[in-house]
């Protein structure tokens, strides 16, 4: 599968806004309204470079090549994401919403008191397995509440 210049950088790009956020939130524990509305500059970059790549990266695609599929199967799923932008879109969505998962686990943790470490774990699983790290995290609201 042929990848354009185009969709390589923004890969790169993207995670490049979502790996400096992550580290923002592992990094420090001790979060002010400031903070999050710093946090809004790379979430809005991610979606910006969704909504860019989604609606005008076609001119990028090789040429004769345009996404096939749908989200109504998951035949169709297989399909769509055989198209690198596609793949590219879908990457995005969940660097996006992972991040704003963990920016909510972090917010509602600090408003319950909870020690930064205690998190960690949580805020890693989101990253890496994103509804598995939520579920860790109210697991442990559950436990210390």
């Amino acid at each position: 599968m042929q990848t354009s210049g185009f969709l390589n950088r923004t890969f790169q790009l993207a995670s490049l806004f979502a790996t400096a956020a992550w580290l923002a939130i592992f990094i420090f524990p001790s979060w002010t309204v400031a903070n999050l509305e710093l946090m809004a500059i790379p979430v809005s970059l991610l979606c910006l470079v969704y909504i860019f790549t989604l609606f005008f990266g076609g001119k990028f695609d090789e040429p004769g090549s345009k996404p096939k599929g749908h989200f109504f199967s998951m035949g169709g799923v297989l399909k769509l994401f055989q198209h690198p932008r596609a793949v590219l879109v879908g990457w995005v969505h969940f660097l996006a919403f992972d991040l704003v998962v963990g920016l909510g686990i972090l917010v509602d943790a600090s408003n319950q008191g909870f020690e930064h470490w205690w998190i960690l774990p949580s805020l890693f699983l989101t990253l890496m397995l994103g509804p598995a790290g939520l579920l860790s995290y109210l697991g442990l609201r559950f436990l210390l509440l």
